[in-house]
């Protein structure tokens, strides 16, 4: 063998690796990009986590599964099989691609397809694991291998219970599924390759022997830890949740089996490198996570499994996933021992800083009792402790490639690379000590900054709480009241606490539908809770009066008060600084006119174009598709978006679109409507063309519910649909509507169509979607067409001399109509609610020779005209109710 033939194999097998991981490093790309775009993407949250499971730790699992067998084996594949292997990877990834894409499309078809694309990769991955287990001589460690096999096996189940889970089901199975779907994906296909791996690679990344025993012990809990498993997924389909509990507990007891043989080799061995100091707090994580879990479930908590979600994948998986890449890595690109020394270096660059920004924020996150604000905080420095890892990983591939290319030159200019002797000073893989030191405090004190930055800035902080109590001697005593949240009130609405003690609120949203909270004027803040839920919240020692309310856009204005009264005090401290009538906290819906100064409309341009940005709604009316039965997904987003130049307001939306999907059939047609509510409150719809009981299809839901509505439309016309939510004039205004046009029977073609849906917008302050105050005085900041008081001044409806042109218009309202006009023309065709009132130039009695000059409709009717132009030029269409289109109801028509 030439001396070049070890290098060139070394370069092959460096090479595999890195084809079959480049995935992994463009899904953690994709995972950044996503951490900073999350809020526009639908099913954000769905995403970034399946992102990390599928993206990062099973192609992870699927190329290092691979490179552990084969090494625990003493049996590597022909060369021929590494095009095999890389194939899969590119299959399983093309299934990931299709999944993720179907779910935010809301498709459930790719959603069924990427799920059986990504448990048919994985299963190949299964068989040829088995091959290799069966093909390989007996070795020590291969009743351990097996198990790779063994976790991977529990991956297609999960597959199917997630695609289940992605079209959706009914709530009891949803919950049973979740518990499924964590069970066999996260505690079988990762927990257990985690384990089995960590068997010899644990010993490898610490530079230290195997503890005395371990290789036996390691293999009944892996047994212990398989069984386990199936008993948690069995008994979650099936409802059984004690035995779902128990079997959680002897997981438990099964991972701290196999950690004891790991913590002894830590104790003789120290981690002093990145890759086994992050391993080792991931491995921390783990038994905290699954006792979690074991704890919820036998509580009866299991709808919130969920919350375990964050110590399980990015606590324990993350944290495992980034130690191991942070050795193997350098490890695989190979090189010689300069190279990999390099690697190695760079590798652990700001080592404690990145573990103590990564469990720290975890840390604040989770911390019961945190506001919105520290677990935005604990979140954002825990993954800016992830993202590190990228640039640390270029440098160190950089820094490898550097020496390889360095002894490559060597080689080729006849050159031998020099020696290292044993005397020669080498510098230290792992950091020093002072720099550990130096990075944990270094990042201790970005923490504790961006925490008590969110602590003072937060009102609901106990900070600010403590800063606007009022002074009293506390009596050492607790009082402690059950309020509930029922439709729209508190029951009770006041509560009376001797002054000093301490007040603690029992709040239970037995809403079925809606998503509460309550927020008092002294900061105390419960956090929304879900429908059924309860949350104890401790308001401090009680100084003063108080009030209170639901911070939810319109529930204060719906009569959602509450008030604190302190015993014997004067009933006008109620509220005290910052309440009242005007009063302004969080949420809060409640404002004087008097106190804006002047009317947000008066800084508007209603003749500016829109920003560059904004992209036209298209105004063209599409033909009714074919097929009788129409089946469409709705999914209620609350987003961002520009309702005239220069304004941007929250708005509540179907689909992200303002105003939401145009629907268009014939009479006799079937809608099958499938709402998803991916927002923060309970949202629903309101099909006016559907002839239906509304109990059922038009009940509120909550947050990650769907329901089905299915109707057939029976009349022709121009049908509204919006959200029913109370209050329904603050979910329509803030863009929760749509149209439906039914065909009339012998409806003509035209050389044009388009359709307007009118709608008015009561701006409210800049982080509101809606004023409930101008709402109630019917005082509207803008009226628009298709949800932008602007862009048709830009953007013009165009039209030839001498075409026939049909405008749809819709009204959604809340509360004011339309005089649609358009100037310099005349209707020959008009049709309201149904019916004509003029066709063509005839009246409904047969009369020839009339025209129109005003469609008339009142909030939630519909109808169109038609009209030919006849000489060319700019035509502006108007709300002839001058004052609306003062705020923006107007556009052009350009005509050629």
């Amino acid at each position: 063998m030439s001396s070049a033939e070890p290098h060139a194999r070394s370069r092959q097998r460096g090479s595999w690796h890195r084809r079959a991981t480049r995935p992994v490093q463009i899904w953690m790309i994709a995972l950044v990009i996503m951490g900073v775009v999350h809020r526009w993407v639908p099913a954000s949250t769905w995403v970034i986590v399946h992102l990390f499971t599928l993206g990062l730790i099973t192609n992870s699992i699927l190329v290092w599964g691979q490179h552990f067998t084969e090494t625990l084996l003493h049996r590597r594949p022909p060369d021929s099989a590494r095009a095999i292997q890389v194939r899969r990877i590119m299959v399983l990834n093309g299934g990931i691609v299709v999944l993720v894409a179907g779910m935010i499309a809301a498709f459930p078809a790719a959603v069924i397809a990427g799920a059986a694309i990504v448990g048919g990769a994985v299963t190949w991955y299964i068989v040829d694991l088995v091959r290799q287990i069966r093909a390989a001589a007996p070795t020590r460690f291969k009743p351990i291998v097996k198990y790779y096999a063994v976790a991977a096996a529990f991956l297609p189940a999960g597959a199917i219970a997630g695609a289940f889970m992605g079209i959706g089901v009914p709530e009891e199975w949803a919950i049973r599924l979740h518990a499924f779907h964590l069970a066999v994906n996260v505690l079988g296909f990762v927990g257990i390759t985690v384990l089995t791996t960590l068997v010899t690679f644990w010993a490898t990344v610490l530079r230290a022997p195997m503890a005395k025993g371990q290789d036996e012990a390691a293999t009944q809990s892996l047994v212990l830890l398989s069984v386990s498993v199936v008993a948690v997924a069995l008994a979650s389909l099936t409802g059984a949740w004690l035995i779902t509990a128990a079997a959680l507990v002897v997981y438990l007891g099964a991972v701290l089996w196999h950690l004891y043989y790991l913590a002894r080799m830590a104790r003789s061995t120290p981690p002093r490198e990145f890759a086994s100091m992050s391993i080792g707090c991931g491995l921390i994580w783990l038994p905290l996570a699954v006792g979690w879990a074991a704890w919820l479930v036998a509580d009866g908590r299991v709808a919130d499994l969920g919350a375990v979600t964050v110590p399980l994948l990015a606590g324990a998986a993350a944290q495992i996933l980034f130690g191991a890449m942070s050795f193997l890595m350098p490890t695989v690109m190979r090189g010689g021992p300069a190279a990999v020394r390099a690697g190695m270096i760079e590798m652990n660059r700001l080592a404690m800083f990145r573990l103590v920004l990564v469990n720290a924020g975890l840390i604040v996150f989770l911390l019961p009792g945190g506001t919105s604000w520290t677990r935005v905080v604990g979140s954002s420095l825990a993954f800016l402790g992830f993202v590190l890892f990228l640039p640390v990983m270029i440098r160190a591939v950089r820094a490898q490639l550097a020496v390889i290319r360095e002894t490559a030159a060597l080689r080729a200019a006849g050159k031998k690379p020099a020696r290292v002797s044993a005397d020669t000073p080498r510098p230290e893989i792992a950091p020093g000590a002072r720099r550990n030191i130096a990075g944990a405090v270094a990042a201790a004190l970005v923490v504790v900054l961006a925490t008590g930055t969110a602590l003072a800035v937060d009102p609901s902080s106990p900070l600010r709480r403590a800063n606007n109590d009022v002074v009293v001697a506390p009596t050492g005593n607790t009082t402690t009241v059950e309020v509930a949240a029922v439709g729209m009130r508190f029951v009770p609405d006041a509560v009376t606490v001797p002054a000093g003690d301490r007040l603690k609120i029992v709040f239970t949203n037995d809403d079925d539908t809606n998503v509460h909270d309550l927020y008092l004027t002294n900061g105390t803040d419960s956090g929304r809770v879900e429908p059924g839920d309860t949350v104890t919240i401790d308001a401090g020692v009680i100084g003063r009066s108080l009030e209170g309310w639901c911070t939810i856009a319109g529930h204060r204005a719906m009569g959602m008060t509450f008030a604190v009264h302190v015993e014997g005090g004067d009933p006008a401290q109620v509220g005290g600084e910052g309440s009242g009538a005007g009063g302004m906290g969080p949420g809060s819906d409640g404002h004087s006119m008097h106190d804006r100064g002047g009317g947000p409309t008066d800084a508007i341009d209603v003749l500016s174009p829109p920003s560059d940005d904004v992209v036209t709604r298209d105004p063209v009316l599409e033909p009714a598709p074919t097929g009788r039965v129409h089946r469409v997904t709705f999914t209620v987003e609350e987003t961002v978006d520009e309702l005239a130049p220069g304004v941007r307001r929250p708005v509540w939306t179907y689909n992200g679109e303002m105003p939401g999907p145009t629907l268009r059939g014939k009479v006799g047609d079937e809608f099958v409507v499938t709402l998803r509510n991916e927002g923060t409150m309970g949202h629903s719809i309101d099909f006016h063309a559907g002839d239906v009981s509304p109990d059922e299809v038009m009940r509120t839901i909550p947050p990650g519910e769907e329901l089905e509505y299915r109707f057939t439309v029976k009349r022709a016309g121009a049908w509204l649909y919006h959200c029913a939510t109370m209050p329904m004039t603050g979910h329509v205004a803030a863009g929760m509507f749509g149209a439906l046009i039914v065909d009339p029977p012998d409806l003509p073609e035209v050389d044009r169509e388009y359709l307007l849906v009118e709608s008015e917008s009561y701006l409210g302050a800049e982080d509101e979607p809606f004023d409930m105050a101008k709402i109630a005085a019917e005082q509207p900041d803008l009226v628009m067409f298709n949800g932008h008081a602007t862009q048709y001044r830009r953007d013009p409806l165009t039209a030839r001399v001498g075409e026939t042109v049909r405008i749809w218009v819709v009204v959604a309202g809340p509360s004011d109509g339309t005089a649609f006009h358009v100037v310099g023309s005349q209707f020959d065709t008009v049709y309201k609610e149904g019916g004509y009132l003029l066709r063509d130039g005839r009246d409904a009695f047969g009369g020839r020779g009339g025209g129109a000059q005003v469609l008339d409709l009142a909030p939630a009717q519909g109808g169109f005209v038609e009209m030919t132009f006849a000489e060319p030029g700019r035509y502006t269409f108007v709300d002839h109710s001058f004052a609306d289109a003062e705020k923006g109801a107007t556009g052009f028509i350009d005509v050629e």
